[in-house]
């Protein structure tokens, strides 16, 4: 029997979104036969997101609720550390790639310690494009990961992503970032280990219903950028930790 999966699912005021996502997802997670567990993280929601969560509680669904935001990547975090199978995974509330594909990028981790699902590599499918203002920010955010970090992902901020617990519990150490630039956190320090990175073409549909603040989210991702790369210089030893623990305190969870 193939190991099991834990999907952390971050949910801030996702009553409608969330609903829709798991009556996609769990049929398809059920059919395997094989344990499996979603966990809804909600932080700091205003709606009936928990209640929603609560109503599937008996087809596996967990729900670890917390009384105030924690960013994106708090709360993805917050997931993975409760985690109980081997092969674990996180996918934004809207259900961004088809269930049909959730099962082939966990099937690749036979093969990899950490599965990145891509629109941005030979054989993926846009079925509905981001406006063209996302694109470009998109792009630009590629270069400036490339050229910063020299991580050679195309595609670090789409919703889906896999990896396997035993390597994923030590790399969670190193992670300090709990924005929306988590993934890159992540995603630096699972290569840093010199661990197996494998970027999968995905189907892929823009929500237009999508509550990412771009506007605001562009400024706050670059210096969490330079942030990652800054504190994982030689130098970083001489940074004082109160003005490393201001920066997160301050733009962290943004």
């Amino acid at each position: 029997m193939d190991p099991g999966l834990s999907i952390v699912i971050p949910a801030w005021n996702e009553e409608d979104r969330l609903r829709r996502t798991l009556e996609r997802y769990l049929p398809a997670l059920e059919s395997r036969a094989t344990p499996f567990e979603v966990i809804v993280v909600t932080d700091g929601s205003r709606d009936r997101t928990a209640a929603v969560a609560r109503s599937y509680a008996n087809r596996g669904v967990r729900l670890l609720e917390f009384p105030v935001k924690l960013g994106k990547g708090g709360a993805i975090l917050e997931g993975l550390r409760v985690a109980q199978h081997e092969y674990v995974g996180y996918l934004d509330a809207d259900g961004p790639i088809p269930p049909s594909e959730v099962y082939r990028l966990v099937d690749a981790l036979k093969e990899s310690d950490c599965v990145v699902a891509s629109r941005w590599v030979r054989g993926s499918v846009i079925l509905h494009a981001e406006p063209r203002f996302n694109q470009l920010a998109g792009r630009l955010w590629n270069f400036l990961v490339r050229s910063l970090l020299f991580l050679p992902i195309r595609d670090t901020q789409c919703g889906a992503k896999f990896l396997r617990r035993s390597v994923l519990v030590p790399t969670l150490r190193a992670v300090a970032l709990t924005n929306r630039a988590f993934d890159v956190d992540l995603l630096y320090h699972v290569r840093k280990r010199g661990l197996r990175l494998q970027e999968v073409p995905v189907t892929w549909r823009h929500d237009p219903a999508t509550r990412m603040p771009i506007g605001r989210a562009i400024p706050v991702m670059f210096l969490s950028l330079v942030g990652v790369r800054i504190m994982n210089l030689p130098v970083a030893r001489r940074i004082p930790r109160s003005l490393v623990d201001r920066f997160l305190r301050k733009w962290g969870s943004v």
